[in-house]
């Protein structure tokens, strides 16, 4: 029988998350330091590239789970009225995920082009 430790799955996924984006923001800056040029076309020729973008996307959804995971734990710690922390809650999250909404469709209509 196995024992959950409360808070070890968002400790696990902070970590997780940022490990990605710590080799990520390597990738990237390894990627713009090879560029040669830095034109807007070798920008989006970059950008546009089957693995650079969908790096970038696995980039932004772990950017996403981060700062889900350390506004939920902070939310969580700091706010002790249960409707409101719901409430701050439900916005941070709906908030989020706008941003992962509005940032997918910027790539999906960059890549469609």
């Amino acid at each position: 029988m196995s024992r959950r430790v409360q808070g070890l799955d968002s400790w696990l996924w902070q970590r997780i998350s940022a490990l990605y984006l710590g080799l990520f923001l390597i990738y990237f800056i390894t990627g713009l330091l090879l560029m040669g040029q830095f034109t807007y076309s070798a920008w989006q020729g970059w950008i546009l590239h089957p693995i650079n973008s969908t790096f970038l996307f696995i980039g932004f959804l772990m950017l996403f789970l981060h700062s889900w995971v350390g506004l939920k734990d902070v939310i969580m710690d700091y706010i002790h009225p249960v409707a409101i922390r719901a409430l701050v809650l439900m916005l941070s999250g709906l908030g989020l995920l706008f941003c992962l909404v509005w940032v997918s469709r910027i790539l999906f209509m960059a890549i469609m082009r």
